[in-house]
This record gives C-alpha cells, structure tokens and sequence, in this order.
C-alpha cells in the first residue's frame, strides 16, 4: 500500500515525523509532501518576505498546488492522508480528485482554535479523524460528514522514552516543575502563580508577548532526546492545556507518559478516558487544587515515580503512534 503523506516540515518531533517512522515501520511504502516547500522560491526569500507576500494573496495555501498535484499524479498513492488540513485548500483537494480516485483523509491533530478558514469543513475528506470528542459531534451533528472518528494523539516509543541524567544534565534540566510549549498569555497567567518554585519553561516566547516570568523561561525549545532529559530532570510536569481543548488532550500528555515523567495536567473529560487519575497522571480543576497538588507531590518522590512508571506502562500499551495510525488506516479502507 502506498501512502502519501501532505503536512508541514518533519522536523524534530513533529506530528509529520512520527507518522513518517511509523508507516514505515508498519511497511508501508510513504512519500511526504512539505505544503511550505512548494511555495514558489520557497527558502530563497526570507520569512518576512513570505510573510508579505501571503498577505497580499487571497489563497496563499495554494501557492503549491501544481507542484502537489504532479507529485500525487506521478506517485499514484492508494492513500492520501493529509495532517492538521487548516493549510490545504478544499479546491486543491478537488483538483486532487480528478487525478486520484482514492481514499482522501484528514487526521486534525490540532485543537479547534487553528481551524483558521475551516477548510477541514469545505474539503469533503472520505474521513476526518480529530482528537476532541467535542469536534467529532460538531462535524457530525452540525456539519453533517458521515465518516467522522476520535483518534487521540500519541507517543513514539523510540524517541519518548526514559534516559539516563549525567551531572552535566542535571544541571542543565534539574527543576522542580518544568513546561513545555509556546508561551501565550493564558499559560502564562497559570505560571506566574507557580513563579515562587523551581521553574523551567522550555518553548517559544511569540515577539507579542510582554514575558512576565523572566528567567523561568529558558529562552530554549527540547526536541526527543533533550525533552527526554528535561522529564528526567523534573519532579513535576505541568501540562497546561490550551482552553480550546473542549473535551481532548494535546500530544504532550502521551509524549510526558512515554518519557516516564510526572505529569499533572489541567483536566478535560479525555484525560480520565485514557489515564487513571491519580494512579498513572494527576490532575487539576483550577489554579488553587494546581498548587495544592504541587505542594502535595513535591513531598512525594516515591508515589511520583509509582505513578510515572504506571503511566508509561499505559502509554506503550494503548498510545503508540502504531495504535493510532493502524485504527486510521483500517478506518480508511487499507
């Protein structure tokens, strides 16, 4: 079976990365397709230039269309599965259609803010597989597609995994409670209550933002082996879901579970569906049980490790990006 594969960059631990390994790890033959690659002059022009020039244009996600449309056209997929679906328009995926007779879905593993123009609505995919039960039942019941499927992200054992710390990591990743993720005023109003911790941020600080924590931010983002690390050198790690996580959980809750780290995470409906609260994750409701809980587990090194261990052990079990990507492809007709 031949798989093409359309999303962004697969890069350091991104979605596209993990599904590419995996696939291919299950025998599958796979080609991937970079949208951003096949805009005209591509990394010739810098990012500011690229940001100009899709403003000025009405479509910019369709800068890459024909070279799209040739590569499917020349690979001849059984299968196209398309990642996140905000950046591809649903008139390239019509013009898809006249040249592919197969299968075309969409697995949007993004929560429902990023849905930007709703093109995951207007592309008319055989089916569409997100990770919030909420989303499931909007497109269903209000949207109508009849081939609509809650499918959580993932882990990927061969790079979440426990590691071993030298001294020389420690000091780098040691902390009581570390975050990783994009600072945005949101989550940056729950770490300004933890601030009086020890507190490492890992991510990106947007040029918007007026950082209010100052040095807890690391100024630095951990990719596999390096957010490995920073797990190990952790006793807590918060996971902050975004507020447009209605009734899912974001890939940092199963990444966190693979690595063997502690995990507190504020609570939506998903996390009790694939954890035991209190046995493999802990949870929070609201900034107050938040600092409770952390006071609580700082003094608890023994019930942390029992609980990361118990957590990890239910994320090779049933979180695997294998679990995921065998449910979709069966889903899909392969």
């Amino acid at each position: 079976m031949k798989i093409m594969l359309i999303g962004h960059r697969a890069g350091p631990d991104t979605m596209e990365k993990h599904v590419l390994f995996t696939l291919r790890a299950m025998g599958y033959e796979v080609e991937h397709f970079n949208i951003k690659d096949a805009y005209p002059l591509g990394h010739k022009i810098d990012r500011y230039a690229q940001v100009i020039l899709r403003g000025v244009l009405r479509e910019p996600e369709r800068l890459g269309e024909k070279k799209l449309v040739r590569r499917i056209d020349d690979y001849r997929p059984d299968l196209i599965l398309v990642l996140l679906g905000s950046t591809l328009s649903p008139k390239t995926v019509s013009r898809i259609r006249k040249i592919h007779k197969g299968p075309v879905v969409c697995w949007c593993q993004d929560q429902m803010t990023t849905m930007g123009r709703q093109y995951l609505i207007g592309a008319g995919y055989d089916a569409i597989f997100v990770k919030d039960h909420y989303m499931v039942r909007f497109l269903r019941d209000f949207v109508g597609h009849p081939a609509v499927y809650y499918l959580p992200e993932a882990c990927n054992p061969q790079l979440h995994k426990s590691v071993a710390l030298s001294h020389a990591d420690r000091s780098t990743f040691a902390s009581d409670i570390c975050m990783f993720g994009t600072l945005y005023y949101y989550r940056q109003a729950i770490l300004e209550h933890l601030y009086r911790y020890d507190l490492k941020v890992w991510g990106d600080v947007p040029d918007w933002l007026i950082n209010r924590i100052g040095t807890k931010h690391t100024g630095a983002l951990v990719y596999e082996e390096d957010k490995c690390k920073a797990v190990a050198g952790t006793k807590i790690v918060l996971n902050t879901l975004h507020y447009g996580e209605i009734e899912g959980l974001n890939c940092r809750a199963f990444e966190v579970a693979g690595c063997g780290g502690f995990q507190l995470v504020s609570w939506t409906p998903a996390v009790e569906e694939h954890f035991k609260v209190g046995e493999e994750i802990e949870v929070y409701h609201d900034r107050n049980e938040l600092t409770e809980k952390v006071e609580f587990y700082l003094e608890q090194p023994e019930r942390r490790h029992e609980i990361a261990l118990a957590g990890q052990r239910r994320a090779y079990a049933e979180h695997t990006y294998r679990h995921r990507l065998a449910r979709l492809v069966d889903l899909s007709g392969g």
